[in-house]
C-alpha cells in the first residue's frame, strides 16, 4: 500500500496507534474509530476499545482519567514489543492537535525510497522492503 497525500484523523486509534502504519491495516482491519470488520479477536477484546465504546470521546488523550492504569500498561506491552510509546503518542492529541499530528505521523511512516507505508511492528515498507531504523 502507498501512503496516501493525506490521512484521516479517524485512523488514529483512541491508543495513539495511527492505524495505517500497523501491518493489519486493511489486512483486513479497517481502523479501531471506524468499525469491527477484519479484527482479530484480541483486537476486539481491547479493554481499551471497550472503554472508549463506553465514553464520549475518541482519543484517550482526551480523557478526564488520562493517562490511566490501562493506558499506561498497554504503552508499556508496546513499548517493549514494537519501540512504539503510545502514552505518548495518545498525549500528543492534546498538545499537537490531530490534524499536525496525522501528517507528522506520515512523515515518520512513509517509505522514503518508494513512497509505501512502514509498518511499526516490523519497520518495514510494505512496498519495497526498505527497513527503517528508529
Amino acid at each position: 500500500m502507498k501512503m496516501p497525500d493525506t490521512i484521516d484523523s479517524k485512523l488514529f486509534a483512541p491508543c495513539g496507534v495511527n492505524c495505517i502504519s500497523c501491518e493489519r491495516y486493511q489486512n483486513p482491519c479497517v481502523g479501531c474509530l471506524i468499525g469491527d470488520d477484519g479484527k482479530n479477536k484480541a483486537s476486539l477484546k481491547c479493554k481499551i476499545k471497550t472503554c472508549f465504546d463506553t465514553k464520549n470521546f475518541s482519543y484517550c488523550g482526551r480523557c478526564s482519567e488520562f493517562p490511566c492504569p490501562l493506558m499506561k500498561k498497554h504503552s508499556k506491552k508496546y513499548v517493549k514489543r514494537h519501540d512504539l510509546n503510545t502514552l505518548n503518542s495518545a498525549k500528543r492529541i492534546k498538545t499537537t492537535g490531530i490534524g499536525k499530528m496525522m501528517m507528522q505521523d506520515r512523515e515518520k511512516w512513509v517509505c522514503p525510497e518508494c513512497g509505501g507505508v512502514i509498518h511499526f511492528q516490523t519497520k518495514v515498507c510494505s512496498e519495497c522492503g526498505f527497513k527503517q531504523n528508529i
